[in-house]
């Protein structure tokens, strides 16, 4: 007995039992479970913010795409509205007196047509014209018919810069190229033939080649095209006067032409010296007579020569002229001596031919703006290749002279 007794007291002793094995592993599992699900909640908790992080990045970055987007599209539309010419403006009288000196600012020896100043800070041309009838140009509608005006730019056009009416007179400001003058300025310099030949003067050498005053008459004839093709308008104001002749910028001997008083209708009336306007079809003849004025180095106003059959004074026109030097085959020696003979004959006798055309006397038989353009143009390119056939003269010669005229 004490035997057997003694063996089964260290098994009771040594024996644990199964519930007691179970509440001593409980802690170590609670304690990796409790590890696991921190793991778990850690993960999760850092994972939630990079998620957050990249959506904010993301939304950031869109958001600066934008705003680079619009700051490149605003500075485009202000890079374009800059490049764009200024609108006119209405003057005050204060502006241009001042600009003018109370206007006793000479306006130049063979240049009376305008005022040479500067107003706020730009080279204008300033003209005067009799306002419309019946008081109606108030400073609303003058500040209307500039905008109508600006709304059409053309090369051949001059840039308004402003207006301002002002009691008896109405004052239109163009921009002034260096050293413009009018073609009105260079054909009455055509009667001092000495100071021409000399090259005294600057506006007497400024057209001393054929191409030069092709290339004038191709201008003037695009922007008449302009205004009745595109702003479906009569100039009404084209006269010598009217036209500006611009030395080339880069130092040549090149000459481009603009025309001003574009719109001049709806500020000032027509002035009583030059004939009523009758639309289009007027625009058409006074180009005819400037074009044949400006072939033969002679004003379009009419002129008092001895009829020697007659042995009186009978009264002529640079269009009677023309006229006359067509029927008796002599348009080589009517062209503006100060070309010597250094121009195509045949191109001379077609843009006569254009001249008389347009300046017929009945409306209906005048052609169209588009094709008078046309013609021109043509010509200017038979010119061009004409005198790329030719040596450059000495620098002692202005023309070379092939035959008595």
């Amino acid at each position: 007995m004490c035997k057997s007794s003694s063996h089964a007291l260290p098994s009771t002793t040594t024996t644990v039992p199964s519930s007691s094995r179970r509440r001593r592993r409980s802690p170590s599992t609670t304690t990796a479970a409790a590890t696991a699900s921190s793991s778990a909640a850690t993960a999760s908790t850092s994972s939630g913010p990079r998620h957050t992080t990249h959506t904010s990045t993301a939304t950031t970055n869109t958001a600066s795409s934008s705003s680079t987007s619009s700051r490149s599209s605003r500075s485009s539309l202000a890079a374009a509205r800059a490049s764009l010419p200024d609108q006119p403006v209405l003057y005050t009288f204060h502006e241009l007196a001042a600009a003018t000196n109370n206007f006793l600012a000479k306006r130049g020896a063979s240049d009376i047509t305008f005022w040479r100043c500067s107003l706020r800070s730009r080279p204008a041309a300033l003209f005067q014209l009799h306002p419309l009838p019946g008081g109606l140009l108030t400073p609303a509608a003058a500040s209307a018919a500039l905008a109508r005006v600006a709304r059409y730019h053309h090369a051949s056009l001059a840039r308004l810069l402003g207006a301002c009416p002002a009691g008896a007179h109405v004052y239109l400001a163009y921009a002034l190229p260096t050293g413009a003058c009018t073609l009105a300025a260079y054909l009455s310099s055509s009667s001092s033939s000495s100071s021409s030949r000399a090259g005294g003067s600057s506006t007497s050498v400024i057209l001393r080649t054929w191409l030069s005053r092709v290339q004038v008459a191709v201008d003037v004839a695009q922007g008449i095209e302009y205004a009745h093709a595109h702003a479906d308008a009569a100039h009404g104001r084209i006269s010598p006067s009217a036209v500006l002749l611009v030395p080339d910028a880069h130092g040549g001997q090149g000459v481009r032409a603009v025309l001003t008083h574009f719109g001049a209708g709806h500020f000032a009336a027509p002035d009583d010296q030059e004939r009523p306007s009758k639309g289009k079809a007027s625009d058409v003849r006074a180009f005819g007579v400037l074009l044949l004025g400006l072939l033969s180095g002679e004003g379009a106003e009419s002129r008092y020569r001895f009829d020697r059959a007659t042995k009186e004074f009978a009264r002529v026109s640079v269009v009677d002229t023309a006229a006359e030097a067509v029927r008796t085959g002599r348009v080589r020696s009517w062209v503006d001596r100060r070309l010597g003979d250094s121009f195509p004959v045949a191109a001379a006798e077609r843009l006569v031919e254009v001249g008389l055309r347009c300046a017929a006397d009945e409306d209906s038989e005048r052609p169209e703006m588009a094709w008078v353009a046309g013609k021109v143009s043509r010509v200017y390119v038979e010119s061009r290749a004409w005198e790329r056939t030719l040596q450059p003269p000495s620098d002692d010669l202005s023309s070379v002279a092939l035959a008595p005229r």
